[in-house]
C-alpha cells in the first residue's frame, strides 16, 4: 500500500461498482468481528471458525480506513492482539509436528500486514513488533515450509491435518506436495511469503531467502497458466490465484523492480479468458460464468483492472465493470473508474482456448446466447465432463452445469462430479472414469481431443474425440465422438458417434436443464422433447441408427443434495450408435416448436431448422459437414 492511494480507496467506496459492497460491509457492526473471535475461541476450529474470523476482519479493516470509528478500531486492535497470541495459524502438519501454511496461515499473514499499513498511526510500537514477529514465525515460516516441500517433495515426512482437524476430509496426502505444487494452492503460500519477506526486509535475517523463494515459486506457478492466458482449473480458481499472487508481484515491482512480471505470463490473455468465460447474469444480477469443474464465480474487479494496467489494455477495466464480482479489499485498492475501457473484439465471440475449451456466443448482453463445450485434458478440481455442453439463452441455462458438487467423497454430492451428472454420454449407464476422491479433487486420466474446428462467425462447428477417456474402463470402446453445429443464436445439432469392438452396449446422452429453483419442466412426445424454463424453452428432435428415443431420468442423489431432472436420449444395445439431437430455443415458455427435420438421404443426414440447413455425412472419423 502506498499512502498516495488513500484518495483512490476513499473514492472507490462511492463508485457504482464498489458502493454496494462497501455499504454491505459498513452495515456490519464491529460486534460481528468480536463474535467471530468468541466462536473460534470456543471451538478452536481453524478450518471454519478461524477462517470466518479473518473473513470478517478484512471488511472491518476497510470500513475503518474509509469511515473510522473508535468502536470499530478497538475491535480491530483486539482482533490483531488475539490473532497474534494464537500458537499457530494453520491446521496442516508435516510429519505430525512442523506447521505448514497453505491457506489459513497465508491469508492471515497478508491481512495482518494490510492492517499494519492501513491502521499505521493507530498501531502502537509494541503491537507492531508483535505483528512482525507473528508474521515471521506463524506466517512466513509455515509458508516457506510449504513452498519448500512443494519444490522438494522427496524431503517431505508426510503431510496431514493436525489432530484437532483429522476428520475434516477422508483422504491421503501422500502426493499433495506434488499435486498442490502445480495448482492454485501454490499461489497462496507463495504470495504471502513474498509479501512477508518484503515487509520484513532488514528486520528478519531470513527475509532475503524468503523473497528469493517467493520469486522463484511465483515464476513456477505462472507456468501452469496456458500461453493464451486460460487457466486449467477454471475461472474461480484463476480468481483465487490472482488474489494471492497479484498483491505480491505488484509490491515486488514497486519495491524491488528487477522483474517485469507482465512478461512472465499472458496478462491480457487472462482478461480475455475471464471475458470469454462469462455466461450473462444470474437471477440475482451477479456475473454468471461457464462453471466448468468447481468454478462458481468470476474474477474480482481489482484484479482485472490491475491486469489491464500491466497489459496496457482497456479490456481490464471493461471486464471489471461488466464481468466481475467485487469481494475483496483489493477491489478498493486497485479499481480505477477513470481508466480506459475497451470492449471485447469480435475475436472473442468464438473462443477456442489452448485448453481445448470452446465458448461461442451471439453477443455480450445478458440475454444473448452462449454455448460452452468441454474438451481437453485433466486438471485439479475437474469433473468427469469430457464432451460436456452448456447452453444459455434469454437468461436461462437450458443445458446446465450444476453448481455445488461436494469436495468430499463421503457426501452424496460427490456424484455430481461424475459424467452421470453432466450433459455427456453414458455407456451401459456409466460415463468415463473419474477419480475415487482419496486424494481430494485431483486430476484424473481422462482426455478428449478436438479433431476439427470450423469458425464461420455466426455458424460454427467442431468435433471432439473422448475415446481415450472412455476406453480407460471399457476395452470394448473404439470411438466416442461428439460433433456440435451451432447456428447462432438459437439452433444447434449434437451428433454422437459411439462404436464398440466386440460387445454391443447401451448408450445414453444426457441433457440437464437448470433446476436450482425447481422450475424446470420436461416433456416428451415420441422422438421429440422439450426442456421448459420460465423465460425460454429448448425444443429437440432425435434421430439415430439404433432406435434412440428420449426418456426422463434424474441424478440419483438424496433430495437434500438437490433435484436434477434430465432428458436421457436412450439407445438399446448395438455395436454402433449414430445419434443426432437437433435443438432449437425459443423465447418464453410454453412456446410453439420451430419447424425442424432430420432426414436420411443416400447415407447422409439432412438437417433443417430455422437458420440452419446442412448435410452431415457420417464417416469412420470426423463427419463431413456441408452448409446448404
Amino acid at each position: 500500500y502506498d499512502p498516495k492511494q488513500r484518495a483512490r480507496i476513499l473514492a472507490n467506496a462511492k463508485t457504482p461498482v464498489l458502493k454496494p459492497l462497501f455499504d454491505d460491509w459498513s452495515a456490519r457492526s464491529p460486534q460481528v468481528l468480536l463474535e467471530a473471535i468468541d466462536t473460534f475461541e470456543k471451538s478452536g476450529n481453524i478450518v471454519r471458525d478461524f477462517h470466518n474470523l479473518m473473513m470478517q476482519f478484512e471488511p472491518s479493516l476497510l470500513v475503518q480506513f474509509v469511515s473510522p470509528s473508535k468502536e470499530r478500531l478497538d475491535s480491530l486492535l483486539f482482533a490483531i492482539d488475539f490473532v497474534c497470541r494464537q500458537p499457530y495459524w494453520d491446521y496442516f502438519r508435516d510429519g505430525g509436528q512442523e506447521v505448514i501454511g497453505i491457506q489459513r496461515a497465508s491469508f492471515t499473514s497478508v491481512r495482518l500486514l494490510m492492517a499494519r499499513e492501513l491502521l499505521a498511526e493507530s498501531i502502537s510500537p509494541e503491537l507492531d513488533k508483535r505483528i512482525v514477529q507473528a508474521v515471521a514465525t506463524k506466517g512466513c515460516e509455515a509458508c516457506f515450509a510449504t513452498v519448500f516441500d512443494m519444490d522438494h517433495p522427496e524431503t517431505v515426512k508426510g503431510w496431514d491435518f493436525d489432530e484437532a482437524h483429522a476428520g475434516f476430509y477422508d483422504l491421503t496426502m501422500e502426493r499433495w506436495p506434488i499435486i498442490l505444487g502445480a495448482n492454485n494452492l501454490r499461489a497462496a503460500p507463495t504470495g504471502a511469503l513474498g509479501l512477508g519477506a518484503l515487509a520484513l526486509m532488514g528486520i528478519d535475517p531470513r527475509a532475503q531467502l524468503w523473497l528469493d523463494t517467493a520469486v522463484a515459486s511465483t515464476e513456477r506457478f505462472f507456468t501452469v497458466v496456458s500461453k493464451d492466458g486460460s487457466f486449467y482449473e477454471g475461472i474461480s480458481y484463476l480468481d483465487y490465484s490472482l488474489r494471492t499472487t497479484l498483491p505480491f508481484i505488484d509490491a515486488h515491482m514497486r519495491l524491488i523492480g528487477d522483474r517485469d512480471w507482465g512478461q512472465r505470463v499472458n496478462m491480457l490473455g487472462m482478461i480475455e479468458f475471464t471475458q470469454a468465460m462469462q455466461l450473462g447474469r444470474t437471477p440475482e444480477g451477479r456475473a454468471d460464468v461457464v462453471n466448468f469443474s468447481d468454478s462458481k464465480s468470476s474474477v474480482f474487479p481489482g484484479a482485472l483492472t490491475k491486469l489491464g494496467e500491466y497489459a496496457s489494455s482497456g479490456l481490464g477495466t471493461y471486464a471489471a465493470d461488466h464481468s466481475s464480482e467485487a469481494r475483496w479489499i483489493y477491489d478498493f485498492l486497485w479499481y480505477r473508474p477513470d481508466g480506459p475501457r475497451t470492449a471485447p473484439d469480435d475475436r472473442l465471440l468464438n473462443w477456442r482456448s489452448d485448453l481445448s475449451w470452446i465458448v461461442a456466443r451471439s453477443g455480450w448482453q445478458p440475454d444473448d446466447a452462449v454455448m460452452a463445450f468441454k474438451s481437453g485434458g485433466p486438471a485439479n478440481h475437474e469433473h468427469a465432463d469430457r464432451n460436456h455442453i452448456i447452453y444459455k439463452i434469454h437468461g436461462e441455462r437450458l443445458l446446465n452445469d450444476h453448481f455445488g458438487a461436494s469436495y468430499d467423497r463421503r457426501h452424496p454430492g460427490w456424484l455430481m462430479r461424475h459424467a452421470v451428472g453432466h450433459n455427456c454420454i453414458l455407456i451401459d449407464g456409466r460415463g468415463h472414469p473419474y477419480i475415487d476422491g482419496s486424494e481430494g479433487t485431483n486430476d484424473s486420466k481422462a482426455y478428449a481431443v478436438l479433431l476439427d474446428y470450423q469458425d464461420q462467425g455466426d455458424l460454427i462447428w467442431w468435433t471432439s474425440d473422448a475415446s481415450a477417456a472412455y476406453i480407460l474402463d471399457n476395452p470394448h470402446v473404439t470411438q466416442v465422438l461428439r460433433t456440435v453445429i451451432f447456428a447462432k443464436p438459437s439452433v444447434f445439432l449434437v451428433y454422437d458417434q459411439i462404436q464398440f469392438r466386440y460387445r454391443p452396449q447401451i448408450v445414453d446422452a444426457r441433457f440437464y436443464p437448470d433446476n436450482s429453483d425447481g422450475k424446470a419442466r420436461l416433456s416428451i412426445d415420441g422422438n421429440r422433447f422439450v426442456i421448459h424454463r420460465p423465460m425460454a424453452a429448448l425444443h429437440a428432435l432425435v434421430a439415430s441408427n439404433s432406435g434412440a428415443t428420449p426418456r426422463r431420468d434424474r441424478l440419483q442423489v438424496p433430495a437434500e443434495t438437490g433435484d436434477f431432472p434430465c432428458i436421457e436420449v436412450h439407445a438399446a444395445e448395438a455395436l454402433e450408435h449414430n445419434i443426432l439431437t437437433l435443438f432449437a430455443a425459443t423465447k418464453g415458455s410454453p412456446s410453439p416448436a420451430p419447424d425442424m427435420a432430420l432426414t436420411q438421404q443416400n447415407g447422409s443426414w439432412r438437417i433443417s431448422a430455422p437458420g440452419l440447413q446442412a448435410r452431415l455425412t457420417p464417416t469412420s472419423f470426423v463427419p463431413e459437414v456441408a452448409i446448404l
